[in-house]
């Protein structure tokens, strides 16, 4: 087995080798025959040439070594491309400069010299880089043209962008499982046009007459900023005449992958809400991480498993885990360590509960830390508006804790993950983070800067919306949505933690930073599409009714009259104003053992006014 390792290879080498030895043959025989037709074009006869063939040889070696330090080899004549035009244009011209200056010495006469290099050179331009277009047009083009789709699935792709034309290149040297009858696209500049050797059919509007005809199996989406209309749009047309629908991934989802391309994928959930490209500078979030100790709580939740996932790639020294979650902090350490092993020096699972104030103050004496990530928190709206005291003891008693022993011991910055319920909130939930980025302004200073980053909701986290229609779906049950009217502002996960990231490292001390979560999505809307493209056709949605202390439209965080924008346009600082007095709010949480459940939701309404939940909503619940 080794052996084969090795020879394998060393035979893809010999075979590179060879391949590159017999264009460089193939060059040399191209100057020669050039060399000959200059003599001919300037004396009407080969002899100026043939007489000194071996000066010749001189000169085309001279221009063979100027094309291998150009690394004009390196390159495929199928792959020939812009890049064969630059590199071949550099040779040409520095080697054509050698060789005009080789001419003089051995003529001695300036104007055979200068004619004769200028008709050679043209000659070999034109038929160097000839016999490579032509090459790779009759390996692309002449074959495929010809090809029938000898079953494989017939493709349009909505999208004739740079994404289209890489599918299109990718098909053309029979790299794709598609056969590409033709694009689609909404840019007028582009319709009825030739893209690749393929036309441009017509827009979206047209797909329905397009599909018609039962002569295409598959519709390929090609635009990775898609919004979710035309998403919606076009997967109903697909619907409607039974046909398959693939998808580019989405910029983001590349990056992740660390790829510049990447394979088509069946349509996913999360392109039902649209396909918004979060790009951002992430050297902030590099000089805040990097050889730095981190702290994550709440790792195993939603929000703090991605924050650990992403924090690990910017090389933190240290990267804590914390939560009270032991099997979630087990899987999530071991997927960190790639399943090697369940903890290192560098990547340390803690299982510790935020409200134990001894064993946090223990942790940041022991550790260092110099970054918190505070996610730990209770965020289900109804379960909560149950139990008051463990959402206040948990989401203010818990992120007093972190803090004050953060800024204790001198940690550089926290980032307080934070919700949109937390504007003028209606529950108890929303309120509690409200209260916690209220403790976060009252703590932070000059050597400890702690930044709130509120958003809307996750796709995807761990009991939201998706993951409990999907279930349903799975189990046969109806769909529950709670009002018809309901909305929501939706982000996937990834670019979520991506931008509170960023906003935590641009971000100051006391600053509440807010993320912009795009276009509201009605929730029944959302439902009755995931029915048709993913449902079995037995699925159905009931109406259940508001929970307790449940919103029918969350506000938007972005709203101009309370933020101002910053450089990024997806990031926002809040306008707040509420401060808490250290040595009062000390005595709340020294007494919070002794309060009793109403107690709670009295205290949060005295320490935000703007709380509107009441004792006759929750009467019926308690």
């Amino acid at each position: 087995s080794y052996m084969e390792d090795r020879v394998a290879p060393t035979n893809d080498s010999l075979r590179r080798l060879f391949q590159r030895l017999r264009i460089v043959a193939i060059d040399a025989a191209v100057m020669y025959i050039s060399a000959l037709l200059a003599s001919y074009a300037l004396f009407s006869h080969f002899q100026f040439v043939l007489a000194h063939y071996y000066l010749f040889f001189i000169v085309i070696g001279m221009q063979l070594i100027f094309f291998t330090s150009f690394r004009l080899y390196y390159i495929r004549l199928v792959d020939s491309s812009l890049d064969l035009v630059a590199r071949g244009a550099g040779a040409m011209i520095l080697s054509s400069v050698a060789v005009l200056f080789f001419m003089l010495w051995w003529t001695r006469d300036f104007a055979i010299a200068t004619r004769f290099t200028s008709v050679y050179i043209a000659f070999v331009v034109v038929f160097l880089l000839g016999y490579r277009v032509l090459y790779r047009m009759s390996v692309s083009y002449s074959i495929t043209k010809m090809r029938k789709p000898n079953g494989q699935p017939r493709a349009i792709v909505y999208g004739a962008g740079e994404i289209g034309m890489q599918l299109a290149r990718q098909f053309h040297r029979s790299k794709l499982d598609y056969h590409i009858v033709g694009f689609i696209d909404d840019d007028e500049e582009k319709q009825h046009s030739i893209v690749q050797g393929i036309t441009v059919m017509g827009s979206l509007q047209t797909l329905p007459t397009l599909l018609r005809g039962g002569a295409v199996d598959v519709l390929i989406i090609a635009i990775t900023n898609l919004s979710s209309e035309k998403i919606r749009e076009a997967l109903d047309i697909a619907g409607r005449f039974d046909i398959e629908t693939k998808i580019i991934p989405s910029l983001f989802e590349m990056e992740e992958q660390r790829k510049g391309t990447a394979e088509l994928r069946d349509i996913q959930f999360e392109d039902l809400l649209g396909r918004s490209v979060v790009t951002f500078d992430k050297t902030p979030i590099a000089e805040m991480v990097e050889n730095k100790c981190v702290l994550v709580t709440g790792a195993g939740g939603s929000i703090g498993s991605e924050i650990s996932r992403q924090i690990l790639s910017y090389q933190p020294a240290k990267l804590l885990l914390l939560d009270t979650d032991e099997t979630e902090l087990h899987d999530l350490s071991l997927r960190l360590h790639r399943y090697q092993h369940e903890f290192s020096e560098r990547v340390m699972p803690i299982v510790c509960d935020v409200r134990n104030s001894e064993k946090i103050e223990k942790i940041f004496e022991t550790y260092h830390i110099d970054i918190v990530f505070h996610a730990a928190a209770y965020k289900h709206v109804p379960m909560m508006e149950y139990y008051p005291e463990e959402a206040f003891k948990t989401n203010v008693g818990g992120t007093y804790n972190v803090f004050t022993s953060a800024v204790k011991h001198q940690s550089s910055r926290c980032i307080l993950v934070s919700t949109d319920k937390a504007v003028n909130p209606t529950n108890v939930m929303g309120a509690t983070k409200r209260v916690a980025e209220m403790v976060a302004s009252m703590l932070s200073n000059e050597t400890t800067e702690i930044v709130c980053v509120r958003f809307g909701n996750v796709l995807g986290s761990r009991g939201s919306m998706l993951p409990l229609f999907l279930e349903q779906m799975r189990e046969g049950f109806p769909i529950t949505i709670t009002d018809k009217r309901i909305i929501r502002y939706f982000m996937t996960v990834q670019e979520a933690v991506s931008l509170v990231s960023l906003a935590g490292a641009l971000g100051k001390g006391k600053e509440v930073m807010v993320l912009d979560m795009g276009e509201a999505v009605n929730i029944y809307d959302f439902a009755k599409r995931l029915v048709r493209h993913f449902g079995d056709g037995k699925n159905e949605i009931i109406i259940t009714g508001l929970r307790p202390g449940e919103k029918l439209y969350e506000e938007k965080l972005s709203d101009k009259d309370k933020t101002i924008p910053t450089d990024n346009p997806k990031l926002f600082k809040a306008i707040v104003n509420q401060d808490l007095d250290y040595n009062s709010f000390q005595k709340i949480i020294d007494s919070m053992e002794a309060l009793e459940s109403d107690e709670f939701v009295t205290l949060l309404q005295e320490l935000v006014p703007e709380y509107t939940n009441s004792e006759k909503r929750r009467s019926q619940f308690t």
